[in-house]
């Protein structure tokens, strides 16, 4: 029987197999301690529908041209290719001399076969970067043949993730097309080869390389829009200044390492001057801020700033200096502060952030105390009051180290900031729990507040036999639609007289909530789960889940 017509139609079998290939935007899911996504069963997805369009352009001629141009859009590393490259000829009578490192027979191709090479260069996308560190080889060979130029080869390219293990070769820039997007450097290199020109006034020539190596980069791709270069530490985060050639980039990560001397002071003038960016992610130094222009960042949407090695007071410098309006996300990371001066410097920085970004929808916040613990610290809803005036905030996270007692959980801060923000969908408080925790009926004001919210962490929990027998007797109780909710305390601060009864008031509150039990739970807060869980079984057998 001969096939059906729509099975020699490349478009049809191209839209076919387009649902085997995973989403770009899995490039920017990556950690590099370990060399692969965060979100590392989509990657192992993507791998084995590689494999099936592999299989699919071995089957017959009229599928593979379709699978092999989405087989070859994604990729993990370019070395295979490379060796291909270096392994074909136009000539049939010419031999390579290189000896490939996987181990491609010695052999010349045919003219056909080099066109072949190319049309899997021409669509290449997206290198995603090897899955573990260890697969990437440190004496790969990535230098081009001489009949061909990498943006010739690479011309689709529009995200590369690139591993220097080295001094900064000119490889990366020979492979660098025009239609480049988004770029990631790893340099990987240890300190221990560099750290005898960290005395020296003159640059040393890895420093050279680094900013050569950058300039480089930004006439090969003009158009780059996302830029983040993750180090070991032995690449000064100095040396990335000329980030300000990159004149289109709308996104800068520096964030990495989260260890190690801070030296972007040298950064800040070059970033502030680009009119079109908009995330920036980076330490923050602890120097005074530079004179700026009264339009420093003005398109900025996105903020996140590691404060582990600046002063808390240096934030509101930094934030001061912002003049876009759009800001819409500001996380401050790995706050520290003294214990004695805390509330002040933190309820100034919180009254920066309300004057200056009335567009603010997510904010993050973690801290750190030093000094002696504070037998009377001044509450949360305290510190942060000019937060509680943004009420357009969609999502708050604010994490205090247990270690010390420096911003204290009062008894309605729950109540006052689901007052506050009623279009919360995520609300995260872990911080140190006072004598007060929450009360549940709390929840249950929060539930009638926040009906977007869905995720919710608290404190601690604070149940008393009345407060569960009023929710009990409600009925109209709130059935909400929150998705998650669990204790920063694991329920060790947290008073619950009745584990039974407190996951019956849970339940008819919460009916969506998907509850796991954390490690190290209390006994007390680990029967209540259980007991949710059991609550739910019974419902969904009995068809009713709880909508």
């Amino acid at each position: 029987m001969p096939p059906h017509r729509a099975l020699s139609s490349y478009d049809i079998l191209f839209t076919i197999f387009e649902h085997l290939e995973g989403s770009e935007q899995g490039w920017y899911d990556y950690d590099p301690s370990t060399g692969d996504s965060n979100d590392w069963h989509t990657r192992q997805l993507g791998a084995e529908c590689r494999c099936a369009l592999a299989r699919c352009a071995r089957v017959c001629r009229a599928f593979f041209h379709p699978a092999i141009a989405i087989l070859w859009r994604n990729v993990d590393d370019l070395s295979p290719l490379f060796d291909l490259l270096r392994a074909t000829s136009w000539s049939s009578k010419e031999r390579h001399a290189r000896t490939c490192t996987k181990e491609i027979p010695r052999l010349a191709y045919a003219s056909e076969q080099a066109a072949r090479v190319l049309q899997y260069a021409w669509r290449v996308r997206a290198v995603h970067g090897p899955r573990t560190l260890a697969a990437h080889p440190r004496d790969a060979d990535y230098g081009l043949p001489p009949w061909i130029k990498g943006a010739q080869a690479f011309r689709q390219l529009r995200h590369l993730r690139w591993i220097e293990d080295g001094l900064p070769s000119t490889e990366l820039v020979q492979v660098v097309p025009p239609s480049l997007r988004s770029l990631h450097i790893v340099f990987r290199t240890s300190s221990a080869g560099w750290s005898e020109w960290t005395v020296q006034r003159s640059p040393s020539p890895e420093e050279l390389s680094i900013r050569a190596l950058l300039r480089q980069v930004a006439i090969k791709a003009p158009h780059l829009r996302y830029l983040r270069i993750t180090t070991s530490g032995a690449a000064k985060e100095a040396w990335f200044a000329a980030v300000g050639d990159f004149r289109e980039l709308a996104a800068f990560d520096v964030l990495e390492p989260v260890y190690g001397e801070v030296t972007t002071l040298p950064l800040i003038r070059p970033l502030a001057a680009l009119r079109s960016l908009r995330s920036l992610r980076m330490r923050l130094p602890h120097g005074d801020m530079p004179d700026l222009s009264t339009d420093a960042f003005p398109a900025l949407r996105s903020l996140t700033l590691d404060a582990m090695f600046a002063p808390l007071a240096a934030i509101p410098a930094f934030l001061a200096s912002v003049s876009s309006p759009h800001v819409e996300s500001l996380s401050l990371l790995n706050c520290e502060c003294g214990t004695i001066s805390v509330h002040e410097r933190l309820h100034a920085t919180a009254a920066i952030v309300r004057a200056k970004f009335s567009a603010l929808r997510e904010f993050g916040l973690s801290l750190r105390g030093i000094g002696p613990v504070h037998a009377h610290p001044q509450p949360l809803v305290a510190t942060l009051a000019p937060l509680l005036e943004m009420h357009d905030l969609r999502d708050v996270r604010i994490s205090v180290l247990q270690e010390v007692a420096v911003v204290a959980a009062s008894e309605h801060d729950l109540q006052r900031m689901s007052e506050a923000w009623p279009n919360a969908a995520r609300l995260h408080l872990s911080c140190y729990p006072s004598l007060t925790c929450p009360p549940l009926l709390d929840l249950a004001g929060a539930a009638r507040q926040c009906s977007s919210l869905s995720e919710l962490i608290l404190p601690g929990i604070a149940v008393t036999a009345s407060d569960m027998d009023d929710i009990l007797a409600m009925r109209d109780a709130p059935a909400h639609g929150l998705q998650s909710l669990s204790l920063s305390d694991a329920g060790w601060h947290s008073r619950i007289p009745n584990p039974q009864r407190l996951a019956r008031c849970l339940d008819k509150i919460f009916p969506a909530v998907d509850w796991q039990c954390p490690r190290l739970a209390s006994d007390s807060w680990s029967d209540t789960i259980q007991e949710l869980v059991q609550l739910r079984i019974a419902r969904l057998q009995n068809g009713d889940r709880g909508c």
